[in-house]
């Protein structure tokens, strides 16, 4: 793999990375192999729903997290939501189709680790839909555990499984 790395962006605030995050996010997102992982409705994101969650993910404890290449270019994209009340969850995580398998999905889990421990949480959250195979692999594979189960979220009747990662 060639040197990644993860940098925050902030699409709220700066017009920049909002211009450089939505067209990614939209192609990661709205693949067909990633949409009926990344969404309930299975109904492809348009561009405008996607700004909306750019401008008000910050309101409900939303933070981005890009996997940047030796260009800088984003090759994938963790949305984790923050609460100090429900706690810390990766809420989306994608990889471009023709990035897959080369460790970054891997990379961007640890650095939700790493960002919610500074944060002082104890523990990560994360929702798969248990159709995901490689998904809840990479999680269990770095300490996800099940805890409960949600059945017939997705509009396909899928369930999703919630994982939790102990920190402490």
């Amino acid at each position: 793999m060639s040197a990644v790395r993860i940098s925050e962006f902030v699409p709220q605030d700066n017009v920049e990375e909002k211009k450089a995050l939505l067209p990614v996010f939209l192609n990661i997102w709205n693949t067909p192999d990633n949409l009926k992982y990344l969404s309930q409705t299975l109904i492809p994101l348009a561009t405008e729903t996607v700004q909306t969650w750019f401008e008000e993910h910050r309101h409900q404890g939303g933070r981005y997290f890009c996997a940047l290449d030796e260009r800088n270019s984003i090759v994938g994209v963790m949305v984790v939501k923050e609460n100090p009340v429900t706690g810390f969850e990766i809420y989306g995580l994608g990889v471009l189709p023709e990035r897959k398998g080369e460790g970054i999905g891997r990379m961007l889990v640890k650095h939700a680790a790493i960002i919610a421990n500074a944060d002082g949480f104890t523990d990560i959250k994360a929702l798969v839909f248990t159709d995901n195979k490689v998904m809840l692999c990479l999680l269990i594979s770095l300490g996800y555990t099940p805890i409960s189960i949600d059945h017939h979220i997705r509009s396909d009747g899928a369930d999703a499984v919630w994982l939790q990662c102990s920190l402490v």
